[in-house]
């Protein structure tokens, strides 16, 4: 099994290529109402398919993993983004991709 490095929620870590959202969550030990948020160069995506494998979405490309729970405070201006909150209240697909904020195109 492949695995490449990562940063989730601050700790620089292997990850299987082919690991899910909801074995990162129990191998972490994270909330089940934790959202997977993904960042990757420009993109930011928040995984709604738990079960789904990353490789198979952009977030498997992502070099940073934020867990966030409902109605925790914001930890950095990626996480205050408004579309994160959109997306999680209207999943749309397996995983929901919008264009980093701040970041100039």
């Amino acid at each position: 099994m492949e695995t490449r490095w990562a940063t989730v929620d601050g700790v620089h870590l292997q990850l299987p290529d082919d690991c899910t959202a909801a074995e990162l969550r129990d191998h972490l030990r994270k909330p089940d109402d934790a959202a997977l948020i993904a960042v990757t160069g420009d993109l930011v995506s928040i995984v709604h398919d738990e079960e789904q494998p990353l490789s198979a979405m952009v977030a498997g490309c992502a070099d940073t993993y934020y867990f966030r729970r409902p109605d925790e405070p914001d930890r950095n201006d990626l996480l205050a983004a408004p579309e994160i909150d959109d997306a999680l209240e209207a999943p749309s697909s397996d995983e929901t991709t919008f264009q980093r904020p701040g970041i100039d195109h």
